[in-house]
């Protein structure tokens, strides 16, 4: 038997009634002027009051954990310019139960004459995700704390094994002593990036600007690539008189090992991937050419989107999804631009990385 199919127009109030309390989502209609608070039952189960229980705007506010209260102040006081107009806030009530849960309010001011009249908006419990995102936190900094211990006795060791190496003369055991140093560098770099989740929310990547020599940073990336992937070659060709350009040296790198990283991840039947990096009056470009399974058609505008992996009959081939959308986010922080090209039917995949030379 074949599915029917509900239209709009036959979509009722007992759909919309069951569908929002699914989400626990509220209305609710604050008259500026009166004082007066209308709202769904939604809303007020969302604040911890029940059908039954008066439902004021005293009633919200004493709802609020105090230590939350001035949210809802700064976030009026925004509603209240007619040039912003919107009323958004995070903040935690408590219920009857005593549990404490997390609202996500929303809202639109109304103006009349360029006074505000009312405000229109919801109520949503994000409590879970808030949960989630508080696990999250502590599972960090747990780790966090667990790893610079030990990671902070390696590079010690590093430490001394490049002044004995650099002691004996060796350039080439020297150069491989001082990229281990670096790598610990990126180690806690990271490890500090991750506890600073209310800036990734924010979208907010902070850049440590320098001159980064390009031609070292690949080099240096290459390098690293074909020590964890010794199954591939990886070869460099330059043209063009290379300057330093201004960026964030450790971000730029992490961009670059992402693309060659997925360079050698999807072409299993193949050993070699071609690096150029050339040159011009404005801009310094970095290509990677692979040859192995490419991306087909239908994917290739969705690449750089968060947490999307391409479907192509790998399943072996593991990953987040996240690599190439944090690669595109630096570099276009960087005020470059990253760009995709099909090689070929089957013959792998080309991305050109471009970036300003200031």
């Amino acid at each position: 038997m074949s599915a029917s199919y509900l239209q709009p127009s036959q979509i009722t109030n007992e759909h919309m009634v069951i569908a929002l309390h699914q989400v626990k989502l509220g209305f609710w209609e604050w008259d500026l002027a009166t004082n007066e608070l209308k709202c769904t039952l939604q809303n007020k189960l969302n604040f911890g009051y029940s059908e039954k229980d008066s439902f004021t705007l005293e009633s919200v506010i004493a709802a609020i954990l105090p230590e939350d209260r001035m949210r809802r102040t700064e976030a009026l006081e925004k509603a209240m310019d007619k040039n912003f107009g919107v009323y958004s806030f995070d903040c935690r009530v408590r219920h009857a139960d005593q549990r404490i849960h997390w609202l996500q309010i929303s809202g639109t001011t109304i103006f009349d004459d360029d006074v505000p009249r009312r405000i229109i908006g919801t109520s949503l419990d994000i409590t879970e995700k808030k949960d989630l995102e508080i696990l999250r936190d502590e599972v960090l900094n747990i780790a966090n704390h667990e790893l610079k211990t030990p990671l902070s006795a390696v590079k010690g060791y590093l430490q001394l094994l490049h002044r004995f190496v650099a002691r004996t003369g060796n350039e080439h055991y020297e150069q491989i002593a001082f990229r281990a140093l670096n790598a610990t560098d990126k180690i806690t770099r990271l490890l500090n990036d991750a506890l600073q989740p209310d800036a990734v929310q924010a979208n907010e990547m902070v850049l440590r600007k320098e001159e980064v020599d390009m031609r070292t940073l690949v080099e240096e990336v290459i390098a690293n690539t074909m020590l964890v992937n010794q199954s591939h070659r990886i070869d460099l060709t330059v043209d063009g008189n290379l300057t330093k350009i201004e960026g964030d040296r450790y971000r730029l790198g992490q961009a670059l090992t992402n693309v060659m990283n997925n360079a050698v991840k999807y072409s299993p039947d193949h050993d070699q991937i071609d690096v150029a990096l050339k040159a011009t009056n404005d801009d310094i470009k970095v290509t990677v050419r692979d040859y192995g399974i490419g991306i087909p058609d239908g994917e290739r505008d969705k690449i750089f989107s968060k947490f999307y992996r391409i479907k192509n009959g790998y399943d072996s081939i593991t990953g987040s999804g996240i690599g190439l959308f944090i690669t595109s986010e630096i570099i276009a922080r960087h005020g470059g631009k990253i760009e995709f090209e099909q090689a070929g039917s089957g013959t792998g995949t080309i991305f050109n990385v471009t970036l300003p030379r200031r």
